[in-house]
């Protein structure tokens, strides 16, 4: 029990300290490359915020991935490489929309149906929530369909979430790093 809160500290602390250290890089990649949001009526930010966080909070992903991948301890993991792959795929589907967000404004109908598309990847893998707790009532174990729903709207919701927080330079990476 406790290799296993070890494994998952070595992968929690290097997708952090990974994102930490790619935030920066982030921003003076998008200051170089003129990837930054003015001020606006719509906006909090009172001046021009570079747009790149995705990219560091991607980063952090992938190395958390390279720590499963390298490292003895996670055979469990690796030995359904189905999960990984959907997991990887997924990931890289939404920072694409993230990215060409960040690049061009994309409707928010279109960033929905990439969202959507990342979730049902991952369920389409395997990687889905089974088990619901409900107040009063304990878990309850949902049907293959239901799971598959119930993982779409996570991510659904999970990825408006951080996208509402993202008005304030670093907010959304930071966060996502905690």
């Amino acid at each position: 029990m406790s290799h296993d809160v070890g494994r998952l500290a070595l992968v929690g602390g290097v997708a952090a300290i990974v994102t930490l250290v790619a935030v920066p890089l982030a921003r003076w990649l998008a200051c170089r490359w003129g990837m930054v949001v003015q001020p606006s009526e719509r906006r909090i930010h009172e001046r021009p915020t570079p747009t790149l966080g995705g990219l560091a909070m991607f980063a952090g992903v992938a190395a958390a991935f390279g720590v499963i991948v390298v490292f003895p301890g996670f055979e469990p993991i690796r030995a359904s490489p189905s999960n990984l792959i959907g997991v990887a795929t997924a990931a890289a589907l939404m920072f694409a929309v993230g990215l060409i967000d960040d690049i061009r404004e994309v409707s928010a109908p279109a960033k929905l149906a990439g969202t959507v598309l990342a979730g049902s990847v991952l369920a389409l893998a395997g990687v889905s929530i089974l088990n619901v707790p409900l107040p009063f009532v304990g878990f309850t174990v949902l049907s293959p369909d239901l799971a598959a729903l119930a993982t779409v709207m996570w991510v659904v919701v999970m990825a408006n979430a951080v996208n509402l927080i993202d008005g304030l330079d670093g907010l959304a990476a930071g966060i996502v790093a905690i």
